[in-house]
């Protein structure tokens, strides 16, 4: 059977959100790594593939280029790529102004919903590495 990650990466610029996420996270079994540097979050895809990356914040925030990087390495390895945007300025966008993701979340998140999210990605990844 095919090794499968068991990382979750979360990309966010503001610490609070990382905070806040790591703690819903906690008491799951996988490790958590996070970042607010692009470069960082490629060398840590590249050195441990994650099986979810949660990018906090607005897309616009963030660099295409790192965008097409998430989507490839998200299509090489499996992973499943959020985005997540504040409840009080959801931008609901169409799949070709932020294309790639796999899907959008609102923050604040209650701990069911990721939890659920979690599982998922899991699953998804280690039922397309069984194939």
């Amino acid at each position: 059977m095919p090794f499968t990650q068991s990382d979750i990466l979360l990309l966010a610029k503001q610490p609070h959100v990382v905070r806040v996420l790591s703690s819903l996270l906690k008491h799951s079994h996988y490790t958590v790594a996070s970042t607010s540097l692009e470069e960082q979050a490629l060398a840590q895809i590249d050195r441990k593939p994650p099986f979810l990356i949660i990018l906090a914040g607005d897309t616009q925030h963030w660099s295409q280029p790192l965008l097409r990087k998430l989507r490839h390495a998200a299509n090489v390895h499996r992973i499943t790529l959020v985005a997540l945007t504040d409840f009080h300025t959801p931008r609901w966008m169409h799949q070709n102004e932020a294309p790639g993701f796999d899907g959008f979340l609102v923050y604040p998140l209650g701990g069911e919903v990721l939890s659920s999210l979690v599982e998922s990605a899991h699953a998804r990844q280690a039922l397309s590495l069984a194939m």
